[in-house]
């Protein structure tokens, strides 16, 4: 049986995020591994070098990635909660965060190549309208891109997330 050691989880803080959390905790339950949780801010890049030039002593930005951070490690701790509420409990699973700015799927094979990580698991919103259709998801271009496998969630199957 394949078993991910090292998995990647792209956050936007939505319900498929959600789910893909839930998702990768439980695989890396099974298999012993780690998680990694990363959230992307577009403008982060520009708002960092905006603050090195005009406001080295501020820390707006600084508290923005603390707080996205501690909301990382509270959405994994509220679906661990959820395995063990529905009778699954979940071993200890080592979860790592890590918020930074750019173009989120070249921040994920970034990390990907980094971290030698084996497996992203990712939510998908779907495609979205006209572009959606002839471009395909953001997910699709990730599962494209990647040089390791990609899962790819979608919320049905996840009942909670009907709420």
């Amino acid at each position: 049986m394949y078993a991910a050691k090292k998995i990647l989880v792209p956050v936007d803080f939505s319900d498929v995020s959600r789910a893909a959390i839930s998702a990768a905790l439980q695989m890396a339950a099974v298999g012993g591994g780690e998680v990694w949780l990363l959230h992307v801010e577009a403008g982060l890049d520009d708002e960092i070098q905006d603050k090195i030039q005009t406001a080295p002593e501020g820390t707006s930005v600084e508290d923005a990635i603390d707080f996205d951070e501690a909301s990382l490690m509270e959405a994994a701790k509220l679906e661990a909660s959820r395995c063990d509420d529905a009778g699954r409990p979940l071993p200890f699973v080592p979860v790592h965060v890590r918020v930074t700015g750019g173009n989120w799927i070249e921040v994920a094979l970034q990390m990907v190549d980094e971290l030698q990580l084996d497996l992203i698991v990712t939510g998908t919103h779907g495609r979205k309208g006209v572009r959606g259709f002839f471009m395909g998801s953001v997910s699709e271009r990730l599962v494209a891109k990647s040089p390791c496998s990609v899962f790819v969630v979608k919320p049905q199957g996840f009942p909670y997330l009907r709420d």
